[in-house]
């Protein structure tokens, strides 16, 4: 089952959150910035409108001025035809009116024939003498209008009359009252885009941001900073790149790492730490408890990846000296041994002393006498024998407890001819030689209490003759399960009871050590049945090249 990363829940402060605030935010500015650009837009189409009824009215009032048949009627001042030539371009044409008058702006034409003989209104004084055209607005004779006035010129280039083209003011309101409704329309549109921007804006930073708000955000990096650097780990996270987003004091101190976390946060993980295949391969598995070598120093490091959803993003790496370990593995391991060599010696006594006292009781003195003899110099016999064949304390003691811990389990610890071992090899120490031998030999106690046929001894052949020290346990066991024989030496493997804790480390150990001296580790069957485990560890380190 898949580990997941979760962020602590926090309490909020604020009554609003801060997705909404920035939602108002975004919608003040959305709504100030709509009306900003429609007013600026509105009074842009407003002007554009009008210059374009300006231009529009000027050239028809021009193109009229020059035409031929009215030129003609005015010098003539034939109204009659005026009002054929000025009916016929009212029905062509999209002003409201013309009005068309003599030098002097009296109408020879109007829409209203009454109006005709007077003068035109909302003149330019001394324009029509200047042959200027200008365009004016005001009330007039039909109504309030908006009009376009140029001069009509005889051939000789003498003004003889004016043209006066004339746009409604309330039809003109009627367009800018749909141009406006169309602008408001389409800013709506807009404002209405924007608020859904802005609403799917604020979703994506509420995601981005787990939900949390700002103060929650600072307060958990605060917090997280604090865990961070008070743990005894060394912990360094990276992400998918290899580039590292954090580490803490105790590890760049035990990595030997002087630059300050800013420099160091943004680098590529294999420019400081070597080897970094454990930072960069395959990090989207996770890993407890694995035998490493950062910067030349051993370390056991975990490593659990970091995941936005289904979304790698990194891992973190947290890691202890292995020499910190093995101090207390160490102490632990010599109590242990010295308990259990304590506990099984006080069984063996118990039940020597329930034989003394019963030959004592019988007074028989003698044989008293003659087991309390055999059984000293039996006793001193072995101590002397493991003392004169292996060197070290640790691993002569280890062996006691081992022999009378076999005895007690009704089996036979032999130690075959020619063992021993002056000198450790020098890629192990005590404590990591005597996980090995350790393991070895409880797996095969573990076997041969597993079937009632065999001949109950497990064999030890340990020899430091020759460039490389040989370890051999051989049982007449149950041996290895068939389908866990490519998995020997995987963490979590074992041939014991399920509900036994703490089974399925040591061949993974034995095999961590052995493969760090660049050892060889050989399993084969015993005949008639059982296993031979030979291991060979070389006596002088190997340089990796």
């Amino acid at each position: 089952m898949k580990k997941e990363y979760q962020l602590p829940t926090l309490k909020k402060v604020n009554s609003i959150s801060f997705s909404v605030r920035v939602f108002f935010l975004l919608l003040v500015v959305s709504l100030f910035l709509t009306l900003g650009l429609g007013k600026y837009f509105t009074d842009t189409a407003e002007n554009r409108l009008m210059a374009n009824i300006r231009s529009l009215a000027m050239n028809q009032a021009k193109l009229i001025a020059s035409m031929d048949g009215v030129i003609e009627s005015v010098k003539k001042r034939d109204i009659l035809q005026l009002k054929i030539i000025a009916d016929k371009l009212n029905q062509d044409s999209d002003y409201d009116y013309v009005v068309i008058g003599d030098e002097n702006s009296m109408r020879l034409y109007h829409p209203n024939s009454s109006k005709v003989g007077y003068k035109m209104q909302w003149n330019k004084p001394g324009a029509l003498e200047n042959g200027e055209s200008y365009f004016i607005g005001g009330e007039g004779s039909i109504g309030n209008a908006m009009r376009a006035k140029t001069p009509i010129y005889d051939e000789n280039e003498k003004v003889i009359g004016v043209v006066s083209i004339g746009y409604l003011t309330n039809k003109i309101d009627t367009s800018r009252s749909e141009l406006f409704v169309q602008t408001v329309a389409t800013f709506f549109g807009v404002l209405v885009i924007l608020l859904f921007l802005s609403w799917a804006f604020t979703r994506l930073i509420q995601r981005q941001m787990l939900g949390m708000e700002p103060d929650q955000i600072a307060q958990l990096v605060l917090v997280q900073k604090g865990i961070f650097e008070a743990v005894f780990e060394g912990i360094i996270a990276v992400n998918y790149d290899g580039k590292i987003i954090n580490i803490n004091h105790n590890a760049r101190k035990m990595l030997s790492l002087s630059e300050p976390v800013g420099q160091l946060i943004g680098k590529s993980i294999s420019e400081h730490i070597s080897p970094a295949e454990f930072f960069t391969k395959d990090i989207s598995t996770t890993k407890h408890d694995i035998l490493c070598e950062f910067n030349g120093l051993n370390v056991i490091a975990n490593r659990i990846a970091i995941r936005d959803g289904d979304q790698l993003i990194g891992a973190v790496i947290s890691f202890r000296s292995q020499n910190d370990i093995e101090s207390l593995n160490s102490q632990l391991t010599q109590v242990r041994q010295y308990v259990e060599n304590l506990r099984t010696l006080r069984h063996e006594h118990l039940n020597w002393m329930s034989t003394l006292s019963g030959l004592l009781q019988m007074k028989e003195y003698d044989q008293a006498l003659a087991l309390i003899k055999g059984e000293s110099e039996s006793q001193q016999q072995l101590i002397d024998s493991l003392r004169e064949q292996f060197s070290d304390k640790q691993v002569a003691g280890l062996l006691f407890g081992k022999y009378h811990r076999a005895k007690e389990l009704g089996l036979q610890l032999i130690f075959t001819p020619g063992s021993q071992l002056r000198s450790l090899p020098d890629s192990l120490n005590s404590t990591e030689f005597c996980a090995i031998l350790g393991n070895l030999l409880d797996n095969a106690f573990e076997a041969s209490l597993k079937i009632n046929s065999g001949n109950k001894q497990v064999e030890l052949y340990l020899s430091d003759e020759g460039p490389n020290i040989v370890i051999e346990v051989a049982d007449q066991g149950c041996g290895f399960p068939q389908e866990i024989q490519s998995k020997w030496f995987e963490r979590g493997i074992t041939t014991k009871s399920e509900s036994e804790d703490g089974h399925g480390i040591g061949l993974y150990l034995v095999s961590s050590y052995v493969n760090r001296c660049n050892g060889e580790v050989i399993i084969e069957e015993n005949q008639p049945h059982g296993t031979v485990f030979s291991i060979f560890i070389p006596k002088v380190k190997i340089q990796n090249d």
